[in-house]
């Protein structure tokens, strides 16, 4: 068992470090454009996926939440995660940029590298499902994209995100 869980840490490792430098050049722009060159419609919404029902609502759902100051999945988080794999490994032309967001308690330069580890923790259960690492990208925005500007218990939780946009 021991072995086995060191393979898989290795795998990670190995899977991280090929992620580091790859990214996608998108154009900016278009429709659906969130002006950061990504769609904020199709393949994430479940269209064109020839799933079931069950596997288009996991599609739908593009934001993983994380306790605070940790990077770690849920449980419960494995089955979107895996929806998404699922797809990318069906339409190896369509790309992903996770990006990695945290709360607004800590430093600028803490937050930019917790929402980095976020947004590499989710590529990495996306590539250990099969997905080919030059399919995804992953970016930090750190505290500086909030999900709500409140200074609760609630929109701290909120803003512990990785966001899954579908790029053009």
């Amino acid at each position: 068992m021991q072995v086995r869980g060191l393979r898989y840490i290795a795998l990670g490792v190995v899977l991280s470090l090929g992620i580091v430098g790859c990214s996608h050049n998108s154009k900016k722009g278009g429709p659906g454009s969130d002006g950061y060159g990504a769609s904020t419609q199709g393949a994430g919404d479940g269209a064109g996926f020839a799933g079931s029902e069950e596997q288009r609502d996991l599609l739908a759902k593009r934001k993983i939440y994380f306790d605070y100051d940790r990077a770690e999945l849920h449980e419960h988080d494995y089955q979107v995660v895996n929806a998404h794999a699922q797809y990318l490994k069906h339409h190896q032309d369509r790309h992903v940029r996770i990006e990695g967001h945290t709360d607004e308690r800590g430093s600028r330069e803490y937050n930019v590298a917790l929402g980095e580890r976020r947004a590499r923790t989710v590529a990495n259960a996306m590539i250990s499902e099969g997905v080919n690492p030059n399919q995804i990208a992953t970016v930090s925005f750190g505290k500086e994209k909030p999900e709500t500007r409140g200074h609760d218990d609630e929109s701290h939780h909120l803003n512990r995100r990785a966001v899954i946009v579908y790029e053009d």
